[in-house]
């Protein structure tokens, strides 16, 4: 254990960092048994460190892939933390290919944390497959057959496997070269002492409870007077919290200047000073994070004010309106970063809180019932999102003219769009843009995110320059509004340059996108969902430029975040990232691709024939790559009509459609559908 610089190489996809930085706490943590030192020639206390985890630890070198390597080379054992998400990760096998190359096969361990061993081998579909392929892709010296395809050492996290703690043990075991069971029976041991030793001392602490106890019913009048204080300070932070609000709000549209130097400079120090004097005012300090983290969050500044609003939220002893309030703000930020399932815990959570105040307020309901439908639409959970979005309505029914009744009518259009009735959609979209200009003006914020739903709708219709024409104004209003930095503004602009990507005008596509990513990473990971869409048709910019290295690294980075936000998109950035295989020339690569891909696109596109028709027809580019030109034809031939069909057969699309097409009757040398395709591409 002593003669290299890491005891073991955890080895994990970044989807399992919670698993792995369990397991590199739990072996580091772990101190021998005393009993069992002799035995391993040990004179002292020993614990299994140090344990290489994160990637991040080489950051500052100048060659990551060397720093890799000899990290492997320095470590004894490697434990690959196993799951679908990590068998198909190139890091994962690349550091188990590297560390068999070493000579060290028989030192790789195994924990499960989802997924099915040999998933094809027991007839379970490939996707479930956890084990790493590079585990089996070389077989290590002296060993062939069915040794050689052995499974390895795990141990098992998924429920009905191991607990934690004899995964724990079965990792140390190995690591320790000793068995399981003897393992074990020590820690039962030590743990008995353990529990003797704390018996003793919870005896010792009911007596130490019971001179507590007097001198806290002493207290108790005090600790009265000093709620009673406690409740003044909280009012006072109220009143101080609509001040600040009104402060920052937008009232007038020629004065918006979004992130301002000078809002910023007051925001900022108004964060510094609740940090700095307020320490001890507890309720008050609460309050004002969470007003300062709703203003951060208009601004488009999530990183502070997560800070801020994570700060409220974790306070304890506060007034339960006030908590709930201090939920759904941050609920409703955890919903524009992208974490859904955070989002929908946390209104949940507000939605008890608010149901148990003795009087109810109708305004909080109503945002907790709308921040409930909006990430259920998010999930494409329609009808739930339904059921939130009516339940608000209800609530607003009688009540005047305002803000939360024009947002439930936007929300309630946006529900009718994702379960794909466009008509029903735009009609709603348009009530709700004309109620929305009527009560807050042209250059609300809100009146630039009903004008891209009605550009989704419009593009869904194949209406591209009406799409075009309502993507615009949202962006001009925005920049106005938000200034030019505001993640919003990003959206409008993936949302232009998809159209132009689809009009193949790709330089121009590429620069909104690269300045639209720029901005969402200020203030986002590279897995938050909007990121997905402008990966991706970055990805599609530069693969239509012939920049296709370029392409194939941002499509990756897409495939990542469609994957953590288990996005529809998962399925169609596979099918382009086939398509840039077959356009490279690996063919088999794109074809298994492309299979991978074809589950899922049925599964999550179950209506859209044009999705098939698209992975049919990059399927019947790569069987042209490889002289399979019967197979060819006969995917050309159906999937190419319906790909003229949307939008049109001089969109990216419909000119790839037509590129494979030719290529493949040039190739079999058939003249008259040569020149047919010819002629449609001249149209």
């Amino acid at each position: 254990m002593q003669a290299r610089r890491y005891i073991a190489y955890i080895s994990y996809y970044h989807g399992d960092r919670v698993a792995a930085r369990w397991l590199h706490r739990a072996v580091e943590t772990y101190r021998v048994p005393r009993k069992m030192l002799a035995k391993l020639g040990l004179d002292k206390p020993a614990r299994l460190k140090p344990v290489f985890l994160d990637r991040e630890e080489l950051s500052s070198s100048s060659n990551l892939a060397e720093s890799l390597r000899n990290a492997l080379d320095a470590s004894d054992f490697l434990i690959v933390v196993c799951s679908p998400t990590a068998a198909a990760s190139h890091w994962v096998n690349e550091e188990i290919k590297v560390f068999r190359e070493l000579g060290k096969a028989d030192k790789i361990l195994c924990l499960i944390v989802a997924g099915e061993p040999q998933a094809e081998r027991r007839g379970l579909a490939p996707e479930l497959e956890c084990f790493p392929h590079a585990l089996f892709d070389a077989a290590p010296a002296g060993q062939t057959g069915v040794e050689a395809t052995a499974e390895p050492l795990a141990a098992d996290l998924r429920a009905g496997g191991d607990s934690r703690h004899s995964a724990k043990l079965k990792i140390v075991a190995a690591l320790l070269g000793v068995s399981f069971d003897e393992l074990r029976h020590r820690d039962h041991a030590r743990q008995r002492r353990r529990l003797a030793v704390v018996g003793v001392g919870a005896t010792l602490g009911c007596i130490i409870f019971a001179g507590l106890a007097a001198a806290a019913w002493i207290a108790r009048e005090e600790a009265v007077r000093q709620r009673q204080i406690a409740v003044q300070k909280s009012l006072t932070a109220q009143r101080t919290s609509d001040f600040l609000v009104s402060l920052f709000q937008v009232s007038n549209p020629s004065e918006s200047r979004g992130n301002s130097v000078t809002a910023r400079s007051i925001l900022d120090r108004g964060a510094q000073e609740i940090e700095e004097s307020l320490r001890d005012e507890l309720a008050v300090r609460a309050e004002l994070s969470a007003t300062l983290g709703e203003v951060y969050t208009g601004l488009g500044l999530y990183k502070p004010a997560l800070h801020l609003l994570e700060t409220a939220h974790s306070t304890v002893g506060q007034d339960a309106a006030a908590f709930a309030r201090e939920t759904v703000s941050l609920a409703y930020l955890e919903q524009l970063r992208g974490n859904s399932e955070r989002a929908d815990a946390l209104y949940a959570q507000a939605q008890q809180l608010a149901d148990s105040l003795e009087q109810p307020d109708r305004a909080l309901q109503t945002k907790i019932y709308m921040g409930r439908g909006e990430v259920a639409g998010y999930l494409e959970q329609s009808a739930k999102a339904s059921e939130f979005f009516n339940r608000a309505l209800a609530l607003q029914k009688d009540q005047p003219s305002n803000e939360l009744q024009v947002r439930v009518l936007e929300q309630l259009a946006t529900a009718d769009l994702n379960a794909n009735d466009l008509v029903a959609s735009e009609k709603i979209y348009e009530q709700a843009l004309e109620a929305r200009i009527k009560l807050s003006g042209e250059t609300h914020p809100m009146v630039s995110e009903t004008l891209n739903n009605l550009g989704a709708v419009a593009y869904l219709r194949g209406e591209r320059a009406r799409a075009e024409s309502f993507y615009q104004r949202a962006l001009n209003i925005d920049r106005r509004v938000l200034g030019k930095e505001h993640p919003d503004v990003a959206v409008d602009m993936n949302n232009l340059a998809l159209l132009y990507v689809e009009r193949r005008e790709f330089a121009l596509a590429i620069t909104m996108l690269e300045e639209a990513v720029r901005i969402q990473l200020t203030q986002q990971d590279e897995t938050q969902r909007d990121l997905i869409f402008a990966f991706t048709n970055l990805g599609l910019a530069r693969m239509g430029s012939g920049e296709y290295g370029a392409a194939e690294s941002v499509f990756g980075k897409g495939l990542q975040a469609a994957v953590a936000n288990k996005n529809r998109m998962h399925a169609p950035i596979l099918v382009h990232m086939a398509d840039l295989e077959c356009r490279t020339n690996r063919y088999q690569e794109g074809l298994a691709r492309v299979e991978v891909a074809r589950p899922i696109m049925a599964a999550r596109y179950p209506d859209d024939p044009w999705r098939i028709a698209l992975l049919d027809n990059v399927k019947a580019e790569c069987l042209t790559g490889l002289q399979r030109f019967a197979e060819a034809d006969s995917l050309v031939a159906a999937s190419t009509p319906v790909l003229l069909i949307k939008p049109s057969p001089t969109s990216l699309y419909g000119n790839d459609a037509l590129r494979r097409a030719i290529r493949l009757y040039q190739l079999t040398g058939d003249a008259a559908r040569v020149a047919k395709y010819r002629r449609i591409e001249a149209i």
